[in-house]
């Protein structure tokens, strides 16, 4: 009985966290991908879900040289929330492609949005939208 309710409580905390994570985006994907998108540009690299969103949806509110949570962390829920599931998956390409062409598009200081970005212990929240 021991060893059956130990199995549970494992196969619960793992489909605990495969459900959390397509309605967050990582803390750990907005570090590991930010700081590896400078190195992609030379990079072949695909990802249709990223080369398809519309950046001017950041860079017309998110504007330097005083980066806020305020106008910079709304629109990358926006833009990444719907592909959080991509974003979140390490072994992917999307997270840094998100990056190198954020990078591209706005000129953004690297890690900007990991440093500024954060709602909580797991990542960005985006069910609150």
């Amino acid at each position: 009985m021991g060893a059956e309710r130990s199995l549970l409580l494992v196969f619960l905390s793992f489909l605990v966290l495969r459900v959390a994570s397509s309605h967050y985006i990582s803390n750990k994907g907005l570090h590991i991908h930010a700081s590896a998108s400078r190195s992609l540009q030379q990079q072949t690299s695909t990802c249709k879900a990223v080369d398809n969103l519309n950046y001017t949806l950041m860079t017309s509110q998110c504007k330097g040289p005083h980066y806020t949570p305020e106008a910079c962390c709304r629109p990358l829920k926006q833009l990444l929330c719907p592909i959080a599931k991509l974003f979140n998956d390490l072994t992917s390409p999307c997270g840094r492609i998100f990056f190198c062409n954020v990078d591209y598009y706005g000129k953004y200081p690297p890690s900007l949005f990991a440093r500024i970005c954060k709602e909580g212990p797991v990542g960005l929240d985006c069910q609150k939208i």
